[in-house]
């Protein structure tokens, strides 16, 4: 059978109006394990790290082969975010190393490559360049280090008249010079260094410019393996048949006819539903579709629209069930009782509520993980942002021990956090124990994908300000209420606080705001939710600035003088704040039924300011433009800055017009991209970005770029119409986008 990619490869070899298919390797790259498992550290990566030369090894992130190819250890998932190549360019500045002959290699399951502050092995919260920066510099500068003085050693000459440049060591002295690749077998046999200092930034020729991604030319050849793409000898392959209802349970099945259908292998139950496996995907995934089962969905039941909404809105109003926020995801500490009586004193008091909903991670590869069950160990290859954990979850499931436990990161077609999740993988390993001595590789459907997510919760929130005479504002209160993400993922809770994710920055504390109080009430419901791309400041982005426009409205503010001067003492949110105004033209003259709105935000040690720009006609909104300033720190490569910055504005204008989960009798409504759409590229308005040069340590890239626009697109269409929507997406609100 010629697959979708196989068909592109192949179309794109041809001129002529014959096509020839011949079937050959499945896909250039694909893991080929032998009898025994394949060791981790030889499956083949972008570029296919070809073998066969003499190589030394220099810790678990470096080797250097004695042709001068030098393959280098990416730690983290690699899921269209760049740190594939943005970790491995900050080993090879320190190496200095001929960037055009540094392969990358994609990580495993190790404990060698544990994030050297969070202390796990798992990609999230857009922390891979805050928590490995300093600890991939040293790992470059040691083994250049160990390369001079293998040098030395071999010249007779002192280490320190050494110096490296593009994988080779130079001794000017004496015009010798000598390659990495003829030096690494002797570099590699001698005693670690210590306190080897790292460069100055001033000479650094990578970090800091753009470079062309390593893992381009595989993406666009069909050669790069994905989790979807790892096919082994002897497969298996598994489907799932579960209730659309977000919570059920198998009451019975008819076993002997899923077994009677042709190419079925076997069928059973797992925790999750029934298991099919079968000689292909497409069999197996008939079959499950086939199956007669009875399922119990009377646990979903409360999972309705109408009663969400409505159990959140009477949530609002339940001070006895609310709880407070702390410090650690709000600034300094809050206090209620000052806050409290500085709103009742305030000669102005208002009170708005907004709204978001269920938001599904719709990543364009659906879940499938592949576990093969042998010879005493178990290993698995999945696109999983959580290797560590997932190690672990393999361990109690098979009750092997960890080191029997093996699990290989492909390339992730989108992860925005449900990829961080282990059910899919725990899924796997479930249908491989009733398999052994079989790869099987399970594959969710489209449709499962968004009746099964973990979704980013829907929350309510009111704020309450008060406001002196002259404008100055004086006090806010923000509750929220929603599902806890907190509880959901088995976090203890802490005594005396509420769910510290719906909490976080719900009021921003880059903002002078003198007292301010935040609190939050849960609501429970049979939903699984989880972190999406930018966490709770996906949403409290949106309640916090839409409040702060509300306050200028009433106060007959400029938003953005009204943010200057709350941030005057913040000259980070200050500097994007300025650069996003400046670059989008804020206060010219605009024709009637067109706005500029903005919004700043502060968060994963980044900064982003964003302005939209709108025209509206009745409620047909057009978007005209958006601007955003970036701060992120230190800059590894800014073409990649600017590309994520981009997508992530993408994706939250996305969520903003028409993303959104709705329920009825416990199932999704949304089930596929026709009815939860992500914006095509021709519905993509012009963006521009503008990185903001800073010195400061990293920050991250990946999410700070979403929260923004919700709030700015709000705050345009109340500047071009006079009407502020308060609930999202939008689309809730009777617009419709051109």
């Amino acid at each position: 059978m010629l697959t979708r990619r196989q068909f592109i490869q192949v179309s794109a070899l041809g001129s002529g109006g014959l096509l020839v298919a011949c079937q050959s390797n499945p896909v250039s790259g694909s893991p080929k394990p032998a009898a025994a498992a394949t060791p981790i550290e030889a499956l083949p990566s972008v570029g296919s790290v070809a073998a066969a030369t003499e190589s030394a090894q220099f810790g678990v992130y470096v080797e250097i082969h004695a042709d001068d190819r030098i393959v280098l250890v990416c730690p983290q998932t690699e899921m269209g975010q760049g740190i594939h190549d943005g970790l491995t360019k900050i080993v090879a500045e320190e190496l200095d190393a001929d960037w055009s002959r540094v392969q990358v290699r994609l990580p495993w399951a190790d404990d060698r490559l544990v994030n050297p502050i969070v202390k796990r092995h798992r990609t999230a919260n857009s922390d891979s360049t805050v928590t490995y920066y300093d600890l991939l510099r040293h790992v470059g500068a040691n083994t250049r280090a160990l390369l001079i003085q293998a040098a030395a050693v071999r010249w007779q000459v002192p280490a320190n008249e050494c110096t490296t440049e593009s994988s080779r060591v130079l001794h000017a002295a004496s015009a010798r010079s000598a390659r990495y690749g003829e030096l690494a077998a002797a570099a590699a046999a001698l005693p670690a260094p210590t306190a080897v200092p790292l460069k100055d930034p001033a000479t650094f020729r990578l970090i800091g410019r753009h470079t062309p991604r390593k893992d381009t030319p595989s993406k666009s050849d069909g050669s790069a393996i994905f989790g979807i793409d790892v096919r082994l000898p002897g497969m298996l392959y598994a489907a799932l048949r579960r209730s659309p209802a977000v919570q059920s349970r198998v009451v019975s099945f008819d076993r002997a006819a899923a077994r009677a259908i042709a190419g079925v292998v076997d069928a059973f139950e797992i925790p999750d539903g029934i298991a099919v496996v079968a000689a292909n995907t497409w069999q197996a995934r008939r079959a499950a579709e086939a199956l007669k089962v009875e399922f119990d969905d009377s646990g979903a039941a409360a999972a309705d629209d109408g009663q969400i909404r409505a159990m959140m809105k009477a949530a609002l109003h339940d001070d006895a069930a609310a709880l407070p926020g702390r410090a650690a995801f709000g600034g300094p500490p809050f206090d209620r009782a000052r806050t409290e009586a500085a709103l009742a004193s305030a000669p102005r008091k208002f009170e708005w509520e907004y709204e978001v909903p269920f938001l599904a991670h719709a990543a364009l590869e659906p879940l499938n993980a592949t576990a093969w069950l042998h010879d005493g160990e178990c290993e698995v290859w999945a696109p999983s942002q959580a290797p560590g954990p997932a190690r672990d979850a393999i361990a109690t499931l098979t009750g092997l021990p960890r080191e029997k436990c093996r699990v290989n990161i492909t390339f992730v077609g989108g992860g925005f956090g449900r990829k961080f999740e282990l059910d899919f993988i725990r899924q796997a390993v479930q249908i491989a124990k009733q398999m052994p001595g079989r790869p099987v590789k399970l594959t969710w459907t489209r449709e499962q994908d968004f009746a099964h997510d973990r979704y980013r919760p829907a929350h309510r929130v009111r704020t309450r300000v008060g406001i002196a005479t002259d404008g100055k504002l004086l006090a806010m209160h923000s509750r929220t209420t929603g599902i806890s993400m907190w509880s959901y993922q088995g976090r203890p809770p802490i005594p005396g606080f509420g769910d510290l994710f719906a909490m976080g920055l719900l009021i921003n504390d880059k903002y002078a705001i003198p007292d301010r109080y935040v609190d939050y009430v849960e609501t429970k419901l049979p939903i699984p939710v989880g972190t999406w791309r930018s966490v709770s400041l996906s949403m409290n982005s949106f309640f916090f600035e839409s409040a702060l426009d509300d306050i200028a409205a009433v106060t007959h503010r400029d938003p953005l003088a009204l943010r200057r001067e709350l941030a005057a003492s913040e000259t980070r949110i200050l500097g994007v704040l300025n650069l996003a105004a400046e670059k989008a033209g804020w206060g010219r003259p605009l024709p009637k039924g067109h706005g500029l709105g903005i919004a700043a935000i502060a968060g994963f040690d980044s900064f982003c300011a964003q302005v939209v720009q709108v025209s509206v006609h009745g409620k047909r909104v057009k978007v005209e433009r958006i601007v955003a300033a970036f701060d992120c720190g230190t800059v590894v490569d800014p073409g990649n800055v600017e590309a994520q910055v981009t997508g992530g504005i993408i994706w939250g204008l996305s969520a903003a017009r028409d993303g959104q989960i709705r329920f009825a009798k416990g199932s999704t409504q949304e089930t596929n991209f026709h009815n939860s759409p992500v914006l095509r590229m021709n519905q993509v308005p012009p963006i521009e970005v503008f990185l903001v040069p800073s010195g400061a340590k990293p920050g991250g890239a990946g999410e700070a770029g979403v929260p923004a626009v919700a709030p700015a697109l709000a705050s345009a269409i109340f500047a071009a119409t006079g009407k502020r929507p308060r609930r999202l997406p939008l689309i809730a609100e009777g617009y419709e986008f051109v």
